[in-house]
């Protein structure tokens, strides 16, 4: 039996997203990506397979350039094969069609310019497979592709013929398909070396057998800590150097040897844990999250952009494709789409990409500004852009006539200010105390508050604090001669005791401004009955994250400074928040009114348990009213940036 070796391939994935942390990928530098390149040299007579994701591997060649040609020199030397991805760790389903082979090649492109050749195989990002990818991989010249081996039992096929390459094809196009063993994926370092080792041996017996782990760097080092993962390696690796039963090797060269079973074509997939989360199929996070779905359709409209600029720009630029980097659009076992400096890296990349070929084609005509209605997010309905050289207002005329996206396009200052989180039904969530948000968290949705309602019946979404149905109706949009100047109206009911006491109208005027807007609210009783209780209308504001130094963000109230955590409530008639790395956003009243300050947390699991996250900061802006029938009820809004 000895004489019949098992296959094994050691493929270790290392990434970083775009928008992480400076401090995070340094921590993770030090304790996890040292380690490896240490234990690659110390075992440079065994086979590594490695991939580097593109936002990392641009991170490197710019901030740890020697870290990165120690290692691509073991490949030199023939320890490690380097494997392909695409140059922003893309989920390609998400991705235009006619730029999924260059999210490839441009990954190509990159690589072979540190490391002087090109990569064979393919790392497919969160290992999400739909069935046009051979077409995609093919075209870019690649041999095979590395993806999990839950998309072959989802496809119907034995758990068995996953220890073997088969070929499938798309169009015409082939590529050899390597499928990662969950079994080993689990056990390996969680458990010992020995039993590790056992497992992939007892697959000897069968030349063509292979055993597959690939898997996060950072399981080395950082979820494990740094001596205990030293030990394993060592022990694992030393063992193996001597161990008759597995063959350490490449991925292609176990295919120069052992080729593939035959052809065969599989189903959507990923790993099993993403299975479960996105519902059985990766797309779904578009749907259950707004704000994912927001990002990706904000890519779309980018794209036409682009595409309207093919004249003077021959490819999507390079801060595009970045902004499809996946860890922001989903949410799984890591915070992924909770994590506000991950989403606001990819606003950036976004609004950078918009600006420029906005830029190059004369996008604004005489008067600068652009009104225009169209189904932005896809759900059936219209909503209305208002785009300026400054400033983008999204409005969401279907959810209460809110803003929904406030885009700051002044260059080295890109921001969503908009872009904060829902806080959604989770899984995990079950059993603690804690009441998902019932509307979209985003501005300029107002309430009918009952007169007992406080700051923490907001925040922590008490049942049945809003007596109208309002803060969710259907706006109408109608525009004026002068661009600048649009207004919106909705009308909803007033319920008491769940009757329907009085209708109200209420009509949102907004002008921009060179650096902002100003909304006038007014609220009229169209009914009989008195309407009485508090009037909200509702902001929430992101602060921006410096992602380089740690800085933190605040706020102020009428020029007094508070910490961002502290929650405020008062009279006042202005409120800043402001950042370190970014100009302050400023909401000015006409008159004094009640202001509720309160940061915007969520719940996430991460690798080291749940935790609180902060989303942006909630403002509510109250007045308590009682409005006879035909009673009005005004409040004029001055919103910049300076």
């Amino acid at each position: 039996m000895c004489d019949l070796p098992s296959n094994f391939v050691f493929l270790i994935h290392f990434h970083q997203p775009i928008g992480q942390l400076r401090s995070v990928i340094e921590r993770i530098y030090e304790n996890s990506y040292k380690l490896l390149l240490d234990i690659f040299r110390e075992y440079s007579d065994l086979k590594f397979a490695v991939h580097i994701s593109g936002p990392l591997l641009l991170y490197m060649r710019e901030n740890h350039p020697d870290w990165l040609q120690d290692l691509l020199k073991l490949g030199d030397y023939g320890t490690i094969e380097f494997v392909a991805g695409t140059i922003s760790e893309s989920i390609l389903p998400l991705v235009p069609g006619d730029l999924r082979l260059t999210q490839v090649l441009k990954y190509i492109e990159v690589f072979e310019g540190i490391a002087g050749y090109k990569p064979r195989g393919f790392w497919l990002p969160e290992r999400v497979w739909e069935p046009w990818l051979p077409e995609v991989l093919g075209r870019a010249g690649l041999e095979y592709v590395v993806i999990d081996d839950a998309t072959l039992r989802k496809t119907g096929w034995s758990s068995e013929k996953t220890k073997y390459a088969w070929l499938t094809e798309e169009s015409g196009y082939v590529i050899k398909v390597l499928f990662i063993d969950e079994r080993l994926r689990y056990i390996l370092p969680w458990e010992h070396p020995d039993r590790v080792i056992d497992y992939i041996a007892s697959y000897s017996g069968d030349p063509d057998a292979l055993l597959l782990w690939g898997s996060d760097a950072e399981k080395f080092g950082e979820w494990w800590d740094r001596e205990s993962s030293k030990w394993w390696l060592r022990d694992f690796l030393s063992k193996l150097r001597f161990e008759k039963r597995i063959e350490i090797t490449h991925p292609s060269e176990y295919l120069r040897e052992h080729g593939v079973k035959g052809l065969i074509y599989l189903d959507t997939g990923s790993y099993d844990k993403m299975l479960e989360w996105s519902g059985g199929f990766f797309r779904n996070f578009l749907v259950k999250y707004a704000e994912s779905n927001n990002m990706h359709k904000k890519a779309l409209w980018v794209k036409r952009k682009i595409d309207r600029a093919r004249d003077k720009v021959k490819e999507a630029p390079l801060d595009y494709l970045l902004a499809y980097c996946n860890d922001a659009y989903w949410h799984g076992l890591f915070g992924g789409i909770y994590l506000m400096h991950l989403r606001q890296a990819i606003y950036e990349e976004l609004i950078r990409s918009e600006r420029s070929m906005e830029e190059l084609m004369g996008y604004y005509n005489s008067n600068g500004v652009k009104r225009i209605l169209l189904d932005f997010d896809y759900d059936g309905s219209d909503e209305l852009l208002v785009e300026s050289p400054l400033l983008n207002l999204y409005i969401d005329l279907g959810d209460g006539g809110t803003l929904f996206e406030l885009d700051y396009k002044k260059p080295g200052l890109e921001h969503n200010f908009q872009d904060t989180m829902t806080r959604y039904r989770e899984p995990y969530l079950e059993g603690y105390r804690l009441n998902p948000d019932w509307y979209r968290r985003v501005s300029w949705r107002l309430h009918i508050w009952g007169s007992e309602t406080t700051i923490h019946d907001w925040m922590f979404n008490t049942p049945f604090r809003d007596m109208s149905d309002i803060a969710q109706a259907r706006h109408h949009v109608a525009f004026t001669e002068d661009p600048r100047i649009f207004h919106i109206r909705g009308f909803g009911g007033v319920y008491y005791h769940g009757v329907k006491a009085s209708t109200i109208q209420v009509e949102k005027t907004i002008r921009l401004l060179s650096q902002g807007y100003i909304v006038k609210i007014t609220l009229r009783n169209h009914g009989e009955s008195i309407v009485k209780g508090k009037v909200g209308f509702e902001y929430h504001l992101a602060w921006k994250v410096d992602r380089d130094q740690g800085r933190p963000s605040w706020f102020s109230v009428n020029g007094r400074n508070y910490d961002i955590t502290y929650w405020y409530t008062g009279r006042a008639s202005s409120i800043a928040l402001q950042s370190a790395t970014h100009p302050a956003t400023i909401i000015k009243t006409s008159k004094p009114i009640e202001m509720w300050v309160a940061r915007l947390t969520s719940y996430a699991r991460t690798e080291k348990g749940l935790m609180e996250v902060p989303q942006g900061l909630g403002v509510m802006l109250v007045e308590q009213v009682e409005l006879n029938k035909g009673g009005l009820f005004e409040l004029e809004i001055e919103h910049v940036v300076e």
